[in-house]
């Protein structure tokens, strides 16, 4: 029952921090000079609960609530990438470093999670996920949108 508090409280932040980001003016970070970094070592999985898989979980607003858990190899990353909803990210096992490109003061640049801290980054802010370590790393990720619609997009390498 720990986990369904905890997931309804979750849900409770990411719906308040994603009507609030909208109007802090939070813009999306301007291009980078170098070449965005790609995936290394990363997969993922849909969510799964007692019932099967969860595709995503209505609410009486016209979103959904979707989600992935990822898995991140030593050395591994997501790539450059940026979130079009709102988004929780929560450590489940090891160490995440989490470098944004721009966004307000305490989210911009480096910052380093472990099992158990979570990070939500505004909408439309680009950032990479690492896994620095010699240990796998595992997160949840959860995003609150449209249904079916988009959820992320992962830069595009200069060709």
């Amino acid at each position: 029952m720990r986990l369904g508090a905890t997931v309804t409280v979750v849900i409770a932040v990411v719906v308040a921090l994603g009507g609030a980001s909208a109007h802090l003016g939070v813009t999306a970070a301007e291009a980078q000079d170098a070449k965005p970094a790609q995936p290394k070592g990363v997969s993922s999985h849909g969510l799964v609960s007692s019932l099967g898989p969860v595709a995503s979980v209505p609410v009486t607003v016209p979103a959904a609530l979707s989600g992935q858990v990822v898995d991140l190899a030593p050395g591994g990353q997501t790539g450059t990438q940026r979130n079009l909803v709102p988004s929780f990210l929560y450590v489940i096992q090891g160490t995440l470093a989490i470098d944004t490109k721009g966004g307000p003061i305490g989210i911009s640049g480096m910052q380093y999670h472990t099992e158990g801290q979570s990070y939500s980054a505004p909408v439309g802010t680009w950032y990479n996920v690492t896994n620095a370590t010699q240990e796998p790393a595992r997160y949840l990720l959860l995003f609150v949108g449209p249904p079916g619609g988009k959820t992320v997009e992962q830069a595009k390498a200069e060709e």
